[in-house]
């Protein structure tokens, strides 16, 4: 009686059909043995302005997602058969993904950095205060000046004009800490 020899995943034919069948472990090892080769091709021919949009990672899946979904469809040889109709068809979505990146309504070739002062670059923000912060200012003034009279209006006048405390003091003759305990109980009501 002659036994046939034992199958191993070794036998690239052998590979093939247990992938196709539906074998996990024979799609581990192709998947293995060809996914780092498509990746380094595509890396490879991937352009420096195609780098920003896509990663040699996410076309090298996107191949093996497609030979999945259609491997049923293919009668491959060899692994190396395989090997070669993935690289090729890497190269293809590189081109495909190319021609769309050039594409007049989304050319990458017209892509400019923001920087500020430089060609299509942007002017900062304003940093001065806008129109109802500049109008919430004048009535907050108006309410912390309202009512008062003499040195105390004095003070809080010289404080919204940024003068410092001791600015203050030799300017009412008053002594340093009382403008600071007037300013504290003020400062309870508003902000100064």
């Amino acid at each position: 009686m002659v036994s046939s020899p034992p199958q191993s995943y070794d036998v690239p034919h052998s590979l093939l059909d247990r992938a196709r069948s539906g074998d996990q472990v024979a799609w581990q090892v192709l998947f293995e043995d060809c996914y780092p080769k498509i990746v380094r091709v595509v890396s490879k021919r991937l352009s420096r302005p195609m780098r920003k949009m896509y990663d040699s990672t996410d076309i090298a899946n996107e191949v093996m997602k497609s030979l999945a979904a259609k491997f049923d469809r293919f009668d491959f040889s060899s692994i190396d058969g395989l090997r070669a109709f993935l690289i090729r068809a890497a190269e293809q979505k590189l081109v495909d993904n190319y021609r769309r990146g050039h594409a007049q309504k989304r050319d990458i070739s017209r892509d400019r950095a923001l920087t500020p002062g430089g060609p299509g670059g942007w002017e900062p923000t304003d940093s001065s205060p806008t129109a109802s912060q500049l109008a919430m200012a004048s009535e907050e003034k108006e309410m912390i000046l309202d009512g008062r009279s003499g040195v105390d209006r004095t003070i809080v006048e010289m404080k919204i004009e940024g003068h410092s405390n001791s600015d203050v003091a030799q300017a009412t003759g008053w002594n340093l800490r009382r403008i600071e305990r007037f300013l504290e109980k003020l400062r309870g009501t508003c902000r100064i």
